[in-house]
Order: C-alpha cells, then sequence, then structure tokens
C-alpha cells in the first residue's frame, strides 16, 4: 500500500513540476462600429472598380453586382454592349439584394434597408428594420474559431480581426509505461481552423425574393415573411422554421423553391404571411441552387469545403405533382454553381470549367444535349433574360447575345 502511495504521489509531483502548458491557435475577434454610426444613411459615391464577385440583379435596364459586405454598384445595361458604371451604394453588410418597383431592398448586416431608387443615381434611404438579422456576421476570410463571444452593448460586428492566441491549460499526466513519460497538450495539434473545441462561423448569406406584396428573406433556418405594400413601412410576420441549411429561394407561381444542403424543398405560399411546406426532394449533403419552368426543376449539386459532398451533378425533377416532386434524371457536372433557364435553354456554371448552354427542349436528356462550352471564364452565377445572358465569375462579368442559340455572340466584359 505504501509502495502505491508512494507511485501516486511521485506522478501528481511530476505533473506539477511540468512547465506550463498551453493551446495555441489563430483566433477570430470582432470589430465592432457603434450603432449611430452603422446606421447612418449609406452614400452613393462615384463608380468604384467592381474587384468581386458577388450576386447580381437585373431590373428593367440596369443591372446591380453586389460587392460582398461592401455595396452595391449601379449599372446602366441599356446597351449590354457598352453597359455605363453609374456610381456605388456604400452599403456595410450587404450580401444581397431584391427590388420591387422603385424601391431597392437590401440587407445591411444586422438590418434591412430600402432604398427609393426612382432617380438611380441618387438612392435614398426610406425605411430599416433594424435588428431583423440578429445573428447577421461579416463573412469571414477562413473558418476561424472565435477568440471572444460578440458583445453586442459595444455595437455592430463589421469586420473581424485575426490574432494569435496562447491560452494556458491545465496539462494531465498520461501514462503509457514508458520509462519516459511525456505530457499530451494542445500544441501537438493544428487547432487553426477551429479543432480543440473551438467552432468557427461563417459569414451571412443573404436570400432574397419578392412574390407580390412580400418580401421573403432567408435568416438562418428561418423563412422571414416581410410585407412591402407600403415600403416607407415595413412589417414582419412570423418567421418559419425549414430546419434545413437553405441556400437559394427560387419563386415560381406562387410557391418558394429552396435550394438547400440537403436536397430541395418546396413551400406554397397561399397564405403569404405564413408560408407552408409543400413536399421536398432529398439528396447528399451538398451545395445546391434550384431553378424553375413549367414542370421542372433543374438543381445543380456540387462538392466543396462548406457543402461537404464529393458528388458535382445536375438533378432534373418532375414537379407535374406538386406534392410528390420525381428525380427524373441527374448529369454529371465538374463543379457546378448557379443555373439559369429561358425557354429551351438551359445555363450552367461549370465553376473551373466554364459555362455550359444545353438544349432543355426535352428535359429528361437535357444534360445529353450540350450546345455550347465556354472554357475560358469560371463562372459562378448567371442570369438569361430576353435573349441576354449575364454571367458572373471570379475573373469578371460577360454578356452575351443567345437570340440565335446556335450562335451565341459576346458583347462585353468587366474584368476584375
Amino acid at each position: 500500500m505504501k509502495k502505491t502511495l508512494f507511485f501516486l504521489a511521485t506522478i501528481l509531483l511530476l505533473a506539477s513540476c511540468q512547465d506550463k502548458v498551453y493551446n495555441k491557435y489563430t483566433g477570430c475577434f470582432p470589430v465592432y462600429t457603434d450603432y449611430e454610426t452603422f446606421r447612418q444613411p449609406a452614400a452613393f459615391l462615384a463608380p468604384q472598380q467592381i474587384e468581386d464577385n458577388g450576386s447580381i440583379y437585373i431590373k428593367d435596364q440596369y443591372l446591380f453586382i453586389v460587392a460582398p459586405d461592401k455595396g452595391i454598384h449601379f449599372i446602366d445595361n441599356t446597351n449590354p454592349s457598352a453597359p455605363t458604371n453609374l456610381g456605388f451604394l456604400n452599403l456595410k453588410g450587404c450580401t444581397g439584394l431584391s427590388i420591387k418597383d422603385n424601391y431597392l431592398y437590401a440587407n445591411s448586416f444586422i438590418d434591412l434597408v430600402v432604398f427609393d431608387i426612382a432617380t438611380i443615381t441618387s438612392p435614398t434611404e426610406v425605411s430599416r428594420m433594424n435588428d431583423i438579422f440578429p445573428q447577421a456576421v461579416p463573412v469571414m476570410e477562413k473558418n476561424y474559431p472565435m477568440g471572444e463571444a460578440i458583445d453586442k452593448n459595444k455595437g455592430v460586428v463589421t469586420a473581424w480581426e485575426y490574432k494569435k492566441v496562447k491560452e494556458e491549460t491545465t496539462p494531465m499526466p498520461v501514462w503509457n509505461n514508458c520509462a519516459n513519460c511525456e505530457f499530451l497538450t494542445s500544441e501537438s495539434f493544428d487547432t487553426q481552423n477551429g479543432s480543440g473545441g473551438n467552432t468557427g462561423i461563417s459569414g451571412s448569406i443573404t436570400k432574397l425574393t419578392i412574390i407580390n406584396d412580400y418580401l421573403y428573406v432567408m435568416d438562418y433556418g428561418q423563412l422571414k415573411p416581410i410585407h412591402i405594400a407600403n415600403p416607407l413601412a415595413p412589417t414582419t410576420s412570423t418567421p418559419v422554421d425549414t430546419w434545413r441549411d437553405v441556400e437559394t429561394l427560387f419563386p415560381y407561381n406562387g410557391y418558394i423553391f429552396m435550394g438547400t444542403t440537403t436536397g430541395m424543398l418546396i413551400y406554397n405560399t397561399t397564405n403569404p404571411a405564413a408560408p407552408e411546406y409543400v413536399s421536398a426532394v432529398n439528396h447528399f449533403t451538398a451545395c445546391d441552387p434550384v431553378v424553375v419552368q413549367g414542370n421542372y426543376c433543374y438543381v445543380t449539386i456540387r462538392s466543396g469545403s462548406m457543402c461537404g459532398s464529393e458528388f458535382n451533378q445536375l438533378d432534373v425533377i418532375d414537379i407535374t405533382d406538386i406534392y410528390n416532386p420525381i428525380l427524373l434524371n441527374s448529369f454529371e457536372m465538374e463543379n457546378p454553381h448557379g443555373l439559369g433557364i429561358d425557354n429551351n435553354l438551359l445555363f450552367i456554371c461549370d465553376g473551373a470549367d466554364g459555362l455550359k448552354i444545353f438544349d432543355a427542349s426535352t428535359p429528361s436528356s437535357v444534360g445529353n444535349n450540350l450546345l455550347h462550352h465556354f472554357k475560358d471564364l469560371q463562372a459562378t452565377d448567371i442570369i438569361p433574360h430576353n435573349n441576354l445572358a449575364i454571367v458572373i465569375g471570379e475573373d469578371g462579368i460577360r454578356q452575351y447575345d443567345y437570340s440565335d442559340p446556335s450562335d451565341l455572340k459576346l458583347l462585353s466584359t468587366f474584368n476584375f
């Protein structure tokens, strides 16, 4: 018994004599802007260099390009062969927008802001819904762990600061029947990307779409209906839990089609203030945008660091019976991102493999009917409308005339 006690005492003594043990990692620390400064009306600045691969939006003859977390570029696209950069709306925290009539709706980190754009070169803030997106934070460069908790009393988190963190921890003895026992510490592991118990936080992703007098916005697993019949005083309804990681919203015939990381969801807007679940098509975890035309949905599924999948494909879904959607066919792709459809042309932005255009006259075999393949661009999103295809990618924006589907013509290019 005495030998046992002596042995345990020796172990404890050795542990107490060890050098201090530290957990080292790169932490993400919030940078705050006080509420009064943050909520000053956004300025409309002179045209800025377009440098970021954000979302795109068109309304009438105008093209809007989001610079993530920075603002919105306003482009006069009356002549797609020679578009004119009109100016830049300096709206911090903006990641998406939607427009109805002369009113532009955009997020600004935690707030929703409404602008009157009747005079396109002089957008004016007319209303703001404070704290409607309470969890919104800036886009992170990497998925670093939080170095400290967010303190909302300090203001709005408008940026991140990355610092090396060294935290003292309590060493624990590890006995493995060896002659020279060592203590296992967290310094033995790479904790830069959130291992070691720290959790990374992703940036907010704006998902906005308008159906009649309602703006629908996805916010961390909730679909938020906002009544915009009076743009000067929009009102909110009770959020609808979707229980999934929704990435995109697509409105069609009174339904909202949601692309999620685990499949496609369909909600109706019979009661626009309270959309209801209709049906779903599930798949393995992957990034998943969706577009709809007629009785068919087209869904691209891609792999990626935030998507958790090794599959890259196009799925075609028959929604003739909206309550029982059926997967018709799947076609292999390289790394598909955004997509669009107009009449019988399906456009797919296939990442580094460029832009692909398919004949969609027979939806079940669309992936076998490739018409054009432009490999000289990295395509991520597209809007095809009225014979004009606007494509955005990592190197810039291109516009194509597809009035003759057999002979697409490049009209203009914005290089980043």
